[in-house]
């Protein structure tokens, strides 16, 4: 089964124990990696355990399908529950996970899988989101401004920081999409701010910009100035960083929805300064002059078409092969 939006949370709290494989897969792979390992956790805590967990590689089981069933039916020595783990596994696992679930033994040992983006065409995918009750696929999205700001706010809270709406939503825009490197921006920017303290703006451009979280803005500006040399150089370095392509998207389209906006106040009689001083949240300011000079630029019905086009490319995504050309074709092209 795949478990809706709605369930994932209480799932993750107190994972059902007729569930025996669960597939945690996604665009958001930092998310998937954080799911992944609560749910390896909760079965056995000490993840270097080498008597109750197995790491099993894709290609191991390209050559012996019938080793995933064995290394699950086996038990751990000395006791407790066995985990068996698999990274990034290919379509060829298909096999092997079809052979687990016609045949499981019956133990309790439980299998995590963790994976990519996985379209809906996927052999693994379809075989753990069936009607099969002990599998489940967990789909791990990247998360909109709204869903963006609570997990934010939760993991502030988690860490004892007093934190106001304009700061969580301007940390909402800033930070890496990928869940482990928000986290991470975010255990540092703790840090900075201290435990039990509030968190103020001046310590968000203080601290969290300087910490190199902010290459997407530098891409999404660079589209918006037409430097379509530099759009390609960046592109290549969160590609390099295994930033998923629709995450690139989305930070493009919420740079010209913004665009959008201001530029609507501008026809209203704004000048273009006053008009990004009213966007909230407020431009970081090391990009209020980039910002200022393309609200110009960018007339209405621009970045209407640009919005449109990257919308198009979000949806043309999930039906290509190549979705990392595929985003650097449309932010090439706007550039241009």
């Amino acid at each position: 089964m795949k478990l809706p939006t709605s369930r994932i949370a209480s799932f993750l709290n107190n994972p059902d124990p007729a569930v025996r494989v669960i597939l945690v897969y996604g665009p958001d792979a930092g998310l998937a990696r954080e799911r992944a390992v609560r749910l390896a956790k909760g079965a056995v805590p000490d993840l270097n355990d080498p008597f109750r967990v197995a790491a099993l590689s894709p290609a191991a089981l390209v050559d012996d399908p019938a080793l995933l069933r064995d290394e699950m039916a086996s038990l751990a020595l000395g006791g407790g529950r066995r985990l068996i783990r698999i990274q990034n596994p290919g379509e060829t696992l298909a096999l092997a996970l079809s052979h687990l679930l016609t045949d499981m033994p019956n133990t309790d040992s439980l299998l995590v899988i963790e994976a990519g983006e996985l379209g809906k065409s996927s052999k693994l995918r379809a075989l753990c989101e069936g009607e099969n009750p002990c599998v489940c696929a967990i789909p791990c999205y990247v998360e909109d401004a709204a869903a963006r700001q609570r997990t934010i706010g939760e993991i502030l809270t988690a860490e004892n920081i007093r934190a106001t709406r304009e700061v969580i939503a301007t940390l909402a825009e800033i930070l890496p999409p990928d869940r482990l490197a928000m986290r991470s921006e975010l255990e540092k920017f703790a840090l900075y701010v201290g435990k039990n303290n509030a968190a103020t703006m001046a310590d968000v451009h203080a601290s969290v910009q300087d910490a190199g979280a902010a290459e997407l803005d530098d891409l999404v500006f660079a589209v918006g100035a037409g430097e379509a040399k530099r759009v390609a150089q960046l592109i290549d370095r969160l590609y390099a960083e295994q930033t998923a392509p629709v995450a690139i998207l989305r930070a493009a389209q919420r740079h010209f929805l913004r665009l959008h906006w201001a530029r609507a106040q501008m026809d209203n009689g704004l000048d273009a300064t006053a008009a990004v001083k009213r966007l909230s949240p407020p431009v970081f300011w090391k990009y209020e002059s980039a910002m200022t000079s393309q609200l110009r630029r960018w007339k209405q019905s621009r970045t209407e078409q640009a919005l449109r086009r990257l919308s198009d490319a979000e949806a043309a995504l999930k039906r290509t092969g190549t979705p990392d050309a595929l985003c650097a074709q449309v932010l090439l092209g706007l550039a241009a």
